[in-house]
């Protein structure tokens, strides 16, 4: 008898949540099944008929001269900039949970950069970063940093660097907010104990903090790692994927594929291959995730 109740009660959970999955399943589902069929034909406006290539498509993408380099912007762009903003978000988020007085405050300004709108900050900073007129520029030169302007969306050498910093001061505060949540309800008693044993504050975070937060740090960084990847809108008003393509990701590319070259076939075939490096690149933090929700017996 117990045991038909608890398959009934574990039945009325996946009940709840399959108007969700059937949801996520015709609003992702489709247009993923719909992306990977296209991308075997070839279709392009300046050819009305569609023919099928079998796999040309990616070999064209695979043997594309610019592809390597596209693909080390991809990958310098999403790692640095999701570890960066890991490390700063989970510093921040420490240093104003230790703070006595205007916690509310910090907060409230710490996430101001988050509840801007992906193009605003990207005209934003823009006009900051241009060479003759920028404030950034000016604020260099006048304390003696630099005596003249530095190209920082103009030289391929830099440019990278300041859109990762830009996707930086506008992502870190997610991090921020994720860890804040978490620490709401730390180990109190732990870290009361590891104190009067004489513990100091980074054996205390190794040991206790870190871990604990664990959990919330593995599923952040799946959120942020999709989201820096397949991020666009910053990095097309800031650079359109120049100069040089030293700033072109993966999905700028992609876009340029399909509306400037308007050559749909190999956009979708890019794209799946998008799909497959961000998978990839999950891969580890899901393994922790699956790991965390095993010792806590969710699983």
């Amino acid at each position: 008898m117990k045991g038909s109740l608890g398959s009934l009660r574990k039945l009325g959970v996946y009940l709840y949540v399959l108007p969700a999955a059937l949801i996520m399943l015709v609003m992702l589902g489709y247009p993923i099944i719909y992306n990977f069929v296209i991308s075997f034909f070839n279709w392009t406006l300046r050819d009305p008929e569609i023919t099928f290539h079998g796999f040309t498509n990616y070999i064209r993408v695979l043997t594309d001269h610019r592809f390597p380099m596209i693909v080390t912007n991809t990958v310098v762009w999403t790692v640095l900039g999701v570890v960066l903003q890991m490390v700063i978000g989970i510093a921040l988020a420490l240093f104003v949970d230790s703070m006595r007085r205007g916690k509310k405050y910090m907060r409230t300004i710490a996430l101001l950069p988050w509840l801007i709108p992906g193009v605003v900050t990207a005209l934003m900073w823009r006009f900051m970063f241009q060479a003759d007129v920028g404030i950034i520029n000016s604020v260099l030169m006048s304390i003696g940093v630099t005596d003249r302007n530095i190209l920082f969306l103009a030289d391929p050498n830099i440019s990278m660097f300041s859109v990762i910093f830009v996707n930086l001061w506008r992502a870190t505060p997610f991090w921020f907010l994720m860890i804040t949540a978490a620490l709401q309800s730390k180990p109190i008693d732990q870290i009361e104990a590891a104190t009067l044993d004489g513990a100091r504050y980074p054996t205390i975070l190794r040991h206790v903090l870190l871990p604990y937060l664990s959990p919330v740090i593995a599923t952040t960084g799946v959120l942020t790692t999709i989201w820096t990847l397949n991020y666009f809108d910053l990095i097309w008003v800031m650079t359109r994927g120049g100069p040089l393509d030293s700033t072109s990701t993966l999905p700028v590319y992609t876009f340029r594929l399909a509306f400037e070259f308007n050559d749909f076939g190999r956009s979708a075939a890019l794209a799946v291959v998008s799909l497959i490096l961000v998978s990839i690149m999950c891969i580890p933090y899901i393994i922790k995730i699956f790991s965390n929700l095993k010792e806590r017996g969710a699983l």
